[in-house]
């Protein structure tokens, strides 16, 4: 089975969404909902499918720790 990676720029989309949970669509270019809390975002989507995803501010990174 072949497999594409394919790099997004969320930038433009998200930069109003900082802070908050989105859910976009599976092509990942729109956002179908917002909230503060993954649960608040999953109940406004109901039965659709999206993918969900917690938006961080501009001058936040993320660094996700390992064990040693």
């Amino acid at each position: 089975m072949k497999t594409q990676n394919v790099n997004y720029d969320f930038r433009k989309l998200l930069k109003s969404y900082a802070n908050k949970w989105v859910a976009l669509s599976r092509d990942q270019k729109k956002v179908l909902g917002d909230g503060n809390t993954l649960k608040e975002v999953a109940q406004k989507m109901g039965p659709k499918d999206g993918i969900f995803l917690k938006v961080f501010s501009g001058d936040a990174f993320y660094m996700p720790l390992g064990t040693i």
